[in-house]
């Protein structure tokens, strides 16, 4: 997993229902809040995986925490060490 997010969770999720309720598109809501598209891009893709609307085994954001095939589920595996 890369670093830390300097967005906190509530404003991830704010985001991503600002472009799920097509109010507007994602290159506006990133310009508008001024987060990258493509980081914003990733938050809804991210967010359709953990809804169930994601392509076919896609990870959703608890599977890959607890993965240790996932660079997220490694490092909680070796911090439990």
């Amino acid at each position: 997993m890369g670093r830390p997010s300097k967005y906190s969770e509530e404003f991830r999720a704010d985001a991503v229902a600002l472009v799920l309720s097509k109010e507007i598109g994602i290159a506006q809501a990133a310009r508008d809040l001024g987060v990258n598209p493509e980081t914003l891009r990733n938050w809804v893709k991210q967010a359709k995986i953990d809804r169930g609307l994601g392509p076919v085994g896609a990870l959703t954001t608890a599977e890959r925490e607890e993965s240790p095939d996932c660079a997220g589920g490694l490092l909680s595996s070796v911090a439990a060490a």
